[in-house]
């Protein structure tokens, strides 16, 4: 089977991370203001591309074709940089090209319950631990595994009973992206875009005290 174009691959609203990532792939060489454009709208600001290229440049992941100034920061128009480390999902970096974990915990959780057949919060807390690379708290799966059953990703296989936890099988995958916990306590799905499920009045009201 045709693999599928690279904007059509990773389907769901991007992050403008990914968006950014998405237009590299897709251009291969290009300068910072040419990348601006490939992403599209809404724009992105310049300075916030740039720090991500010279990132990824730092990463390994793109090459700098000219030298321009101290840094690679020279006119956003005459730097030009060419992928040369691909990757299917958009390196997560700090300014200095390091590896940022932020997120991963979430991901693996999601991907855990996908694989999992039925399983309660402790199964995915374990199923989504890797060492040092991804660690998750019980806290962490029980919050998010209790987030989403109200939000009606799953199937209820057993109820709770006292210090025995509910026990469940995923009946909504989306895609990819696992659906996040948002500041307001509302389950915002990207692959869809819907947010599923946000506290009730009374639950807000519950937690002013």
């Amino acid at each position: 089977m045709a693999r599928k174009p690279i904007h059509l691959e990773m389907a769901g609203m991007l992050t403008p991370r990914e968006r950014m990532w998405q237009a590299i792939r897709q251009k291969r060489t290009f300068t910072c203001m040419e990348l601006q454009e490939a992403c599209g709208r809404p724009m992105l600001n310049l300075y916030s591309i740039q720090d991500y290229l010279l990132a990824l440049a730092r990463a390994g992941y793109l090459k700098q074709l000219n030298k321009q100034g101290q840094d690679a920061r020279a006119k956003f128009d005459q730097v030009r940089f060419e992928l040369v480390k691909d990757s299917f999902e958009a390196p997560r970096l700090d300014k200095q090209g390091r590896q940022v974990e932020q997120g991963t915990a979430t991901l693996a959780m999601w991907r855990a319950m996908k694989a999992l057949k039925e399983f309660d919060y402790k199964d995915v807390q374990k199923a989504a631990t890797l060492g040092k690379v991804c660690e998750v708290s019980l806290q962490t799966a029980k919050s998010y595994v209790t987030a989403l059953a109200r939000a009606g990703y799953f199937r209820t296989v057993r109820e709770s009973a006292g210090p025995m936890p509910a026990r469940y099988r995923l009946v909504r995958d989306t895609g990819a992206h696992p659906p996040a916990i948002t500041r307001r306590k509302a389950v915002f799905d990207r692959n869809v875009g819907e947010f599923t499920w946000q506290q009730t009045e009374q639950e807000v009201v519950d937690g002013l005290e």
